[in-house]
């Protein structure tokens, strides 16, 4: 786990909710905490209640189309960041926010095929970015939920190291 302090809030904030941005994009949203005049939130859980099981099969056959593995367990991030982009704007900062994100499966799969790790897909519920505005500072937690216990900490070094070139590639100053 590791903790960026970003120092360009105003660019990091475009890249994470404008419309023409996809940086973000590549991530599933588990939740989202807005607090303004009232608190928001945000569940990124899908209800498969909701869908029936010809409408999972279309959103299953989408996402193969766009080389995507498509998430039964929650949205992406492209699909949610416009209804947060709503209540952000305006002229007044947000009290805080928290966004949670969680690398998409096709990316997970291209993260470990980059690495000499014991760790399998099937061992890792999920890689997770914590967003989170406090009325001031901006910053990005990283974490790591494995379903195995492992005392062999390079994984989670390799997340955070990954997500900081993830930074630096889009521009997002840090400390």
């Amino acid at each position: 786990m590791r903790l960026f302090n970003i120092k360009n809030t105003g660019l990091f904030m475009t890249g994470l909710l404008s419309e023409k941005e996809t940086a973000f994009d590549q991530f599933l949203l588990y939740e989202a905490v807005i607090a303004m005049g009232n608190t928001y939130t945000i569940d990124g859980h899908i209800n498969k209640a909701f869908y029936s099981a010809d409408e999972i099969e279309i959103l299953r056959q989408q996402a193969s189309d766009n080389g995507r593995i498509f998430s039964e367990e929650m949205i992406r991030w492209e699909a949610a960041k416009n209804f947060c982009f709503e209540f952000i704007k305006g002229k007044k900062a947000p009290l805080s926010f928290k966004v949670t994100l969680c690398l998409a499966p096709e990316n997970i799969n291209r993260f470990l095929a980059g690495m000499d790790t014991h760790i399998n897909c099937e061992q890792i519920n999920s890689l997770n970015v914590n967003i989170r505005f406090d009325g001031s500072t901006l910053t990005c937690t990283t974490a790591v939920s494995l379903k195995i216990f492992s005392m062999d900490k390079s994984f989670e070094n390799s997340w955070d190291k990954m997500f900081e070139r993830f930074l630096n590639a889009h521009g997002y100053e840090f400390e």
